[in-house]
């Protein structure tokens, strides 16, 4: 049932200041288990809790408040010292985090269920008996004290936020909700103990990977700088529209015969593409986002999975300020974490066997994102038992997913792209991480959608590094033109990976497929011609270009008559109509008016197999 609040301002602000905490909080906790005499580390994720805690506390969400006053009753008792930081607490903390996020998204959709927290609670009530004190202290008499919490700390838990009261004398105020100046809105009068009557619904399950999101990317916060920025160039813009519209005036009336309306002209047209060029980079920035709002929910998912699996990972995260559009940050986080997975439960191995293979105990997984040109480059790299090739083509066979002669003729970039198809793994029996073959299926799926590429690198016994390039934003995009027999087509840049003048005689048609030799592979090729029934306008000549594009792990050959140039278009859609046409992912409008149509490289690699033959 939808809540009965009679502030939805109060409510959004609730929302928005907890989804930052909670957002915040697993970064900080799992920080907090390699860091246990952090007391700074400590007090913040009080604080963060003690927040949360206030807030649902001032708005009646009594749920949220039970969880939230046991999970801070044991905080405390760790920043006190009557408690050590241990995995197995860190485990019980992370779960009752979990629960609240699961509360609050509740809470955010609207429709509050009756959750079942006593088994969360019953874990946390241990933690606060003396008994767990006194393990602590014993605990503590055989290994280094943590660090003594400042005296400044102190130690009862301050009272809810909300409630008009300061904060304890000496400790940091704690982060306040932006309500707390406004009269309490009544709590609503319902069945449980947030508010409203309730569903019934199953106790939720400790974190085994994914977090949940509580953001949904409908706003995006832009800097106010960005904002001035932007309305500079509109003012700028404005200029140039003035004095476009008296060139106007000076033609009608025939003053454009003046010597220098040529010279003027020139001008106007090289401002209006400065300004309207800086004009689009202002827009695409404020939809962009740091790549951060992924990367932030991977070390509680490499804690998680490292427990599970009795590995032991240390996770290095470089380039978490790379910013790239949202509807790109929405796409990858499934991908990325599908490939953690796959390097923590393949690649990297158990503490035993590294140390028999002679390396660290401790594995290194590391996750980088950098800029480079128009595209963002993610990187995954581990240092573990690197891709075992044969093993790979094996298995791939013994599924029927290829044939030996087939797997004869494969190169070692072709072998490692076998792990992409759809069935295909090498576990025997499938586990709760691995086994099912969907994963890396998942994974090509999901860059195929953004017109990106994968690229494997790997060295047995040495590790492996997955790489993808995806492009900064789908709206906008960098474009080569290509002329097909007259015709103009648009092929997206980012999925362009080089370009050959070739002679046809060096093609070679291997079982009705067109392919071309190219250095260590065997490039598939399709004549744009065929595929979009062009007719043919000029005489056939020897030679032709080839443009080389890729959608994931597949690459192919696209022959056309002529390259026409580089140039950044706005995608156009061709409208309900004319949807969904196989190998057209929209239109552009050119320089001189003409629509020229957009090629769509993964609709043509999906279908190339029928439609190569045409």
């Amino acid at each position: 049932m939808p809540i009965d609040c009679e502030d939805q301002e109060l409510l959004e602000g609730f929302l928005t200041e907890t989804t930052e905490l909670l957002e915040k909080l697993d970064d900080d906790l799992v920080a907090l288990e390699k860091s246990t005499e952090d007391a700074d580390l400590l007090n913040r994720i009080f604080r963060s809790i003690h927040t949360v805690k206030g807030a649902s506390s001032f708005l009646g969400f009594d749920l949220l408040v039970k969880v939230t006053h046991k999970t801070e009753d044991v905080l405390n008792r760790l920043r006190k010292g009557e408690l050590l930081v241990t995995p197995e607490i860190m485990d019980v903390i992370l779960e009752a985090t979990d629960l609240v996020k699961l509360l609050v998204s509740d809470i955010k959709n609207g429709d509050i269920q009756e959750r079942e927290i006593d088994g969360t609670v019953s874990k946390l009530l241990p933690l606060l008996s003396e008994s767990a004190a006194v393990q602590a202290q014993a605990e503590a008499a055989l290994s280094p004290a943590p660090q003594e919490a400042s005296p400044a700390v102190e130690e009862s838990a301050a009272p809810p936020a909300g409630e008009g009261q300061a904060a304890p004398s000496g400790e940091p105020a704690a982060q306040q909700v932006p309500i707390q100046a406004v009269s309490p809105v009544p709590a609503p009068k319902a069945a449980n103990g947030n508010g409203v009557a309730a569903k019934k619904a199953p106790p939720p399950k400790p974190a085994e990977g994914k977090s949940d999101d509580l953001s949904d990317n409908t706003t995006v916060r832009v800097d106010v700088k960005r904002l001035d920025d932007l309305m500079n160039q509109v003012g700028e813009l404005v200029l140039e529209r003035n004095r476009m519209i008296q060139l106007n005036q000076d033609l009608q009336l025939g003053a454009a015969e003046r010597h220098d309306f040529n010279e003027e002209f020139g001008k106007l047209t090289k401002r209006m593409n400065f300004v309207t060029s800086e004009l689009q980079m202002q827009v695409l920035k404020m939809r962009m986002m740091p790549v951060d709002k992924v990367f932030k929910k991977f070390p509680r998912i490499v804690r998680s999975i490292a427990r599970d699996l009795s590995k032991e990972v240390d996770l290095q995260i470089f380039g978490e300020e790379t910013e790239l559009d949202r509807s790109v940050v929405d796409e990858i986080g499934d991908p990325l974490i599908h490939l953690i997975r796959n390097a923590m439960d393949h690649g990297l191995e158990t503490p035993e066997d590294r140390i028999a293979a002679g390396k660290p105990r401790v594995g290194t997984l590391v996750l980088a994102a950098v800029h480079e040109g128009n595209q963002i480059i993610i990187s995954i790299k581990d240092d573990g038992r690197g891709i075992d090739t044969d093993r790979v083509g094996r298995k791939a066979v013994e599924k029927g997913l290829i044939s030996e002669d087939q797997l004869a003729a494969m190169s070692q970039r072709e072998m490692f792209d076998l792990i992409f198809l759809p069935g295909f793994s090498t576990k025997d029996v499938a586990s709760d991480l691995s086994g099912r073959g969907v994963g890396m299926d998942v994974v090509k799926t999901n860059i195929k959608k953004l017109n990106g590429l994968i690229e494997i690198k790997s060295e047995k016994g040495l590790g492996s590094e997955f790489i993808l390039r995806l492009p900064l934003t789908l709206a906008i995009i960098q474009s080569l033109l290509v002329e097909v027999e007259g015709e103009v087509y648009s092929i997206p840049l980012s999925s362009v990976l080089e370009t050959l003048r070739v002679d046809q005689r060096q093609f070679h048609v291997i079982g009705g497929q067109e392919v071309l030799k190219l250095r260590d592979m065997v490039l598939p090729l399709m004549r744009l011609q065929r595929i979009f029934n062009v007719q043919q306008r000029y005489e056939q000549d020897d030679f032709c270009y080839v443009v080389v594009v890729g959608a994931a792990d597949k690459r192919m050959g696209l022959v056309v008559t002529r390259l026409v140039g580089q140039q950044e278009v706005a995608i156009k859609s061709l409208g309900s109509y004319l949807a969904n046409i196989p190998g057209i992912a929209g239109s552009t409008i050119l320089g001189d008016g003409r629509v020229t149509l957009i090629v769509d490289p993964v609709g043509l690699i999906d279908g190339g197999d029928g439609a190569s033959g045409r």
